[in-house]
């Protein structure tokens, strides 16, 4: 397990050969929960599941991966958030504005079970593959 994540997180960083050149999407990224990733481990499997009364702050963060799977976080990057709903999948912006920071309290309190939070990077350089985090 440890080697498939090795590998795709050589896989995510390599990103930016395959895009003509550009520096798109080169630098891996997590959604955190008070510093620590929301989704359970940083693979294809990975889930992003969240309680609706859970507190703390998110960040989106470029992260560096220990080898237990923990993140080692490096450093606040801006971001949207949008809610996308759990009846009809629609994506509605959550405020027009970029943040380094939210309280979850103020997301969740837009959300109902079944919904999903969706964080939207600002800088083409972050790679974000574990985006979208399910409401229980």
């Amino acid at each position: 397990m440890q080697v498939f994540k090795a590998m795709l997180f050589l896989l995510c960083l390599s990103a930016a050969f395959v895009a003509k050149g550009q520096n798109d999407f080169t630098n891996c990224t997590a959604v955190l929960l008070n510093n620590k990733m929301v989704v359970n481990e940083y693979s294809t499997s990975g889930k992003c599941e969240l309680a609706m009364d859970a507190k703390g702050v998110f960040t989106v963060q470029p992260v560096s991966l220990g080898e237990n799977g923990s993140a080692d976080p490096r450093g606040k990057r801006r971001f949207k958030v949008a809610i996308r709903d759990g009846n009809t999948k629609t994506l509605f912006l959550y405020a027009d504005q970029a943040y380094e920071e939210i309280e979850a309290s103020k997301v969740l309190s837009q959300c109902k079970k079944g919904d999903s939070i969706v964080f939207i990077t600002m800088d083409r350089d972050l790679a974000l593959p574990h985006s979208e985090v399910l409401v229980e």
